[in-house]
């Protein structure tokens, strides 16, 4: 399970900015939340990739507290990103 926590965590914290972010820009709240979900774990996918450890250190393992802050914040800003992108694309369509 401990591999799949930083996965989960960077989910919930693009699921959680995505909306906010999406919201503040005039988009979609439910294109934030997809968006946001997409944008935590690519951004966790997508820095992982490229061994960029923001906050925390990656031999310490995954249930440090500052990993899981920084798997929350990796998450967030991805899922902020994506989601405001998202957001806007399903408000036009709608």
């Amino acid at each position: 399970m401990e591999q799949y926590l930083p996965l989960i965590l960077s989910a919930v914290g693009g699921t959680v900015l995505g909306p906010i972010f999406s919201k503040l820009t005039g988009g979609s709240g439910t294109g934030g939340v997809i968006g946001g979900i997409l944008g935590g774990i690519g951004a966790h996918y997508g820095l992982d990739a490229a061994n960029v450890q923001v906050l925390g250190d990656a031999a310490a393992g995954a249930t440090t507290p500052m990993n899981i802050l920084n798997s929350l914040l990796e998450g967030g800003v991805g899922g902020g990103v994506v989601g405001v992108i998202v957001g806007l694309l399903m408000k036009s369509r709608g």
